[in-house]
């Protein structure tokens, strides 16, 4: 824009002079000053369609606060010397907030080369960030004429997806007896215990004092002639349900409500990998508005924990309330856990139905309160 108010205050000068003394070289100067931008507009048209963009993200899973790179590269192959790129980069952020719009700029210094835009992008938000690009203007050598780039040559691209990770913190978790031992209903059984489920063999071994008869291995016992008994295996289930409330009236947006956003998938991961780190198998139970459909996520070891994540990074609240205990049981049909925890998004924890904890405040705040109470279940 400077550029251009200059170039109008050099033509209205220039005609000014030719006017005041009847110049005619002035006169000659201001036709060609006057044909400029069409000669630059010619020059630039051809060479925009030789454009290509691609956006890179090299590291996809950072911490929320980091700065993490992003790489624009521009490759041009007959862009005029020391023309301009600008870039948008759309970043659609999770949960429903709003979309963020950067621009950057890059010079293309000749023919056939590729220019690389090294920026940073700020991870202030918690969940999957999906990063694109939105728009693309090409600037002339002089910087008088820009024209948007057609959105074919870098449409195509697939947008970019970082994971943000909240910080994660202690919660002091004890660990029921009760919920030690539940076994429950379960489609995974366990590798190193037998149990009392019929439909899965844990393994066959020689008899012992004690074994009921009925689990005996009649045809194997006649073939080897020792006693043979199937063990059944034990099923292993989760005496803890972990249910995520997204409900949220309409209208509540603002800062207020994205940085409650970020401590609800803290705390989130903060129980969960602490119920992990004593052993205790959950699940993660949600309503997905998306799909229209109830989800869950069974947790038994930390890398299960980024998957669930990876999976809520981008759900949108709702604004209807849903009975998920009711919706969990039609679909799922399973025994329920001990121990039932919500979460809604008012930050308030309940277990069983009772208010447990009610959390407000950033990040630092959050970690102090997880860790003030101890969580049993």
């Amino acid at each position: 824009m400077k550029r251009l108010i200059t170039y109008l205050i050099v033509i209205a000068l220039t005609f000014y002079t030719a006017v005041l003394y009847g110049s005619t070289s002035f006169l000659m100067l201001f036709y060609v000053e006057l044909a400029l931008p069409f000669f630059l507009l010619l020059t630039l048209l051809p060479a925009m369609r030789s454009l290509r963009l691609t956006m890179e993200l090299p590291i996809p899973v950072v911490e929320q606060g980091q700065r993490v790179p992003v790489l624009l590269k521009v490759r041009n192959g007959s862009f005029p010397v020391g023309g301009k790129v600008a870039v948008q980069v759309k970043a659609k952020l999770p949960m429903g907030q709003k979309t963020e719009k950067t621009w950057f700029y890059s010079h293309l210094t000749g023919s056939r080369k590729e220019a690389v835009i090294k920026t940073e992008y700020h991870a202030r938000c918690v969940g999957n960030i999906h990063m694109e690009i939105g728009r693309v203007w090409c600037y002339d050598f002089l910087g008088l004429v820009a024209l948007p780039l057609s959105a074919r040559y870098w449409k195509a691209l697939k947008p970019e997806t970082m994971l943000v990770l909240p910080r994660i913190c202690e919660v002091p978790v004890m660990v029921s007896r009760q919920s030690r031992d539940f076994a429950g209903e379960s489609e995974d059984y366990s590798k190193e215990h037998g149990g009392d489920d019929p439909s899965e063999v844990f393994q066959i071994r020689d008899y012992q004092p004690g074994d009921k008869l009925r689990s005996i291995h009649w045809k194997l016992t006649a073939k080897t002639d020792e006693m043979m008994v199937r063990e059944q295996s034990l099923p292993l289930g989760c005496p803890v349900d972990f249910y995520l409330d997204l409900y949220q009236p309409a209208g509540h947006h603002g800062r207020k409500h994205e940085t409650k956003r970020d401590s609800y998938l803290q705390i989130i991961a903060s129980i969960s990998h602490s119920l992990v780190l004593e052993g205790c198998r959950h699940h993660i139970i949600w309503f997905d508005s998306q799909r229209n459909d109830i989800c869950r996520c069974r947790i038994e070891k930390e890398e299960n924990i980024y998957e669930m994540l990876f999976q809520l990074g981008q759900l949108p609240v709702y604004h209807s309330r849903k009975e998920l205990t009711e919706l969990y049981r039609q679909k799922y049909h399973e025994t329920p856990g001990i121990t039932a925890l919500e979460l809604d998004t008012e930050l308030v924890l309940k277990l069983n139905g009772e208010t447990q904890a009610r959390y407000s405040g950033d990040v630092s705040d959050i970690e102090r309160q997880l860790g003030a109470k101890e969580l049993v279940v």
